[in-house]
């Protein structure tokens, strides 16, 4: 196979580019409409300026960044100890604390400094600018990102650093009554396009997750649904995986933290940056405690070495007898001649793939795209999940009357007739003397902006398999799929245990990523058969859809927005 050379890396030329607040906008004022408390549940009304009252904290490194006294006020800290072991909302000046879809706690005003001025946050700001970024690039991310805060020398990020270690570890210790060890932290920056998509943050000794926001341009403080970026959470079903859609969103908001526990169901993502105006600056991370430690609180019990159940819910079933089938209405004659078949054999056997262009005959391949276009039968659409592996539609084909021409593709690509095609072109056993139980799965998938997969089970690599993938109104950048070297020792990467920042255990998976393992990657292009031998342990994942691709064929207001994926596995 192909082996494409790696983008190279922008992140210095990114973080040079970043707005500063000298640069920010400033003529329009602030927005009438705002983002109450970082979040768009109505619930969350606009908060007060923080409170110069303190009691119980520590003096140290104080100069230069403080924490709001209010939050370690008796009152408050007695209030929310008392809602977060009991499992009840709260709320208060500055604080908001939600049970659903997990213990989730939103703080306002988090560093003492005026609101209008904003002058902390603003010399945090100017430092990130300073810093040394680096791009995250993977299946289930997009984003720039630093070294963890403890190494920078940067004066007002070390100041905050120490105030999380030594005032705010204690503070989440005795407000969530789960022993804390130690604090990590680093700086995220997220630019148009970028994004972070489903995941749980369980891994190893990590407790309570948190984000901190910084937006200290006059203009901007506060972001809207039109700017993306906000922390979306998604409800777990009963065997603990996350469903769609959003159950809630957090959008950010300067000098606003927000804590949730990590467990089991601590389900989310970042949505994607839609903004070219400004970037999504945080410092983010996790308060560590041991992991033997038990959960206090309600409704997210908690084992840091589980790891829930993935559904593998690919069908696979036996070639179908359909009588007559006759390939020649149906593919390019060209590719059902005996030479043309060995060609393509030699070619899978040195490169484990091939891509046939023009493969249908032109009047079967416009009759399709006329069924999905026009709409002339009545097309059932469900979306896939679970939402940490996957967001597509994919079409119900028992809802197809016989005689529609996407009935007959589905009978085109399980009948005995394409088995012995692929045996053909492959010589795989899936036809013949030697063939024992030979199977396939089929989909028809439907794909816009937001859509993905990403590399999830193990278990789903285990065998080799035959795919074939056929796109009907292919459009640039809409189900690009990337297929990837396997991983060392078998180990493969858990797309659930990733923040704002990747994980441990994706960590192997991101530098062998890298030195490019990439196999291959599949661009979208109409009416090509791409088949692709996928040995043993090796992975796909199809490149997230960002919501600011063009769709040129729906620019125009009458054009078709969807593209479509015809994605089929066979085995031996």
């Amino acid at each position: 196979m192909s082996t494409p050379q790696p983008e190279a890396n922008t992140a210095q030329t990114k973080a040079n580019e970043m707005p500063t607040a000298a640069a920010a906008k400033s003529g329009d004022g602030e927005a009438g409409e705002k983002a109450d408390a970082g979040t768009s549940s109505p619930e969350d009304a606009q908060l007060e300026p923080p409170s110069a009252k303190r009691s119980k904290r520590t003096d140290s490194n104080t100069e230069l960044v403080s924490i709001n006294g209010c939050f370690f006020e008796d009152s408050f800290r007695e209030q929310f100890k008392q809602a977060w072991r009991n499992g009840a909302p709260m709320r208060s000046a500055n604080a908001l604390l939600k049970q659903k879809p997990f213990q989730l706690a939103v703080l306002t005003n988090f560093l003492e400094e005026d609101p209008e001025r904003a002058d902390r946050t603003k010399r945090l700001e100017a430092e990130f600018s300073t810093l040394e970024w680096k791009r995250k690039q993977m299946d289930l991310y997009e984003f720039y990102q630093t070294s963890d805060l403890c190494s920078l020398r940067s004066a007002y990020l070390q100041a905050f650093y120490t105030v999380l270690k030594e005032q705010m570890m204690p503070l989440v210790e005795e407000l969530t009554g789960i022993r804390l060890t130690h604090v990590s932290a680093s700086c995220s920056m997220y630019n148009a396009g970028d994004y972070l998509l489903v995941h749980d943050d369980l891994l190893s000794d990590r407790r309570i997750a948190y984000v901190y926001y910084l937006s200290p341009w006059d203009s901007h403080r506060e972001w809207r649904e039109t700017d993306g970026g906000a922390l979306e959470l998604f409800t777990a079903d009963q065997n603990t995986l996350p469903v769609f859609p959003v159950m809630d969103k957090i959008f950010p908001r300067n000098n606003q933290l927000v804590l949730f526990r990590v467990c089991e169901k601590s389900f989310h993502q970042v949505g994607e940056v839609t903004t070219f105006d400004f970037p999504r600056l945080t410092i983010n991370g996790w308060f560590h405690g041991a992991k033997s430690e038990p959960n206090v609180g309600a409704g997210c019990p908690t084992d840091p070495n589980s790891v829930p159940s993935i559904i593998v819910d690919t069908h696979y079933f036996g070639p179908q007898n359909i009588d007559p089938l006759d390939l020649a209405s149906w593919i390019n004659d060209v590719y059902l001649l005996d030479e043309v078949k060995h060609n393509v054999q030699k070619k899978v056997e040195m490169f484990s793939e091939v891509s046939l262009e023009q493969f249908l005959i032109p009047g079967r391949f416009d009759a399709l795209l006329d069924s999905l276009r026009n709409g002339t039968e009545a097309l059932e659409w469900t979306i896939k999940g679970p939402a940490h592996l996957r967001k597509y539609e994919v079409l119900n084909f028992k809802s197809l009357p016989k005689a529609s021409p996407l009935a007959e593709l589905y009978d085109l690509f399980t009948s005995r007739a394409i088995f012995r095609l692929m045996y053909e072109y492959t010589e795989l056993d899936l036809h013949g003397k030697k063939a024992k139980t030979p199977k396939c799965a089929i989909e028809l998938q439907r794909w816009e902006r937001g859509c993905y997969t990403v590399l999830g089970d193990s278990s789903t690599y285990a065998d080799s398999t035959l795919d074939i993938t056929f796109y009907l109104n292919a459009q640039e950048n809409v189900g690009v799929i990337t297929y990837l070297v396997p991983e060392a020792g078998d180990q493969q990467p858990n797309s659930k245990t990733v923040s704002d920042q990747p994980s441990s255990s994706s960590s192997a998976y991101a530098e062998c990523y890298d030195e490019d393992p990439v196999l291959l990657t599949l661009l979208p292009k109409d009416n090509v058969l791409n088949v692709v031998y996928r040995a043993e342990g090796t992975t796909k994942f199809t490149k997230y859809v960002s919501r600011n691709t063009c769709l040129e064929r729906a620019a125009d207001g009458e054009g078709h927005p969807y593209t479509y994926i015809l994605a089929c596995s066979y085995k031996e």
